[in-house]
């Protein structure tokens, strides 16, 4: 996974979608567990559908996986 895909998510859609591209696409942060010992878990919205989603006890980790996962979504519907 690369440690990049947040951006690499961000170009993709900003050269499908333009200017647009930042009202398309959100994402949610929950956390979950004690907080000794939090869980997140990061789920991509792109037009208000479920894209990537990912978990991890690290929020940037669980955003990074979700974000890979959202690519992959994409590429795989091209």
């Amino acid at each position: 996974m690369s440690s990049h895909s947040v951006m690499n998510l961000n170009n993709i859609m900003q050269a499908k979608y333009g200017i647009s591209s930042t009202s398309r696409i959100k994402y949610e942060e929950t956390p979950s567990g004690p907080q000794n010992n939090t869980v997140w878990t990061v789920t991509y919205f792109i037009n208000d559908m479920k894209y990537g989603e990912a978990s991890a006890t690290a929020k940037r980790v669980a955003k990074e996986a979700a974000a890979q996962k959202t690519i992959e979504m994409l590429q795989a519907e091209d």
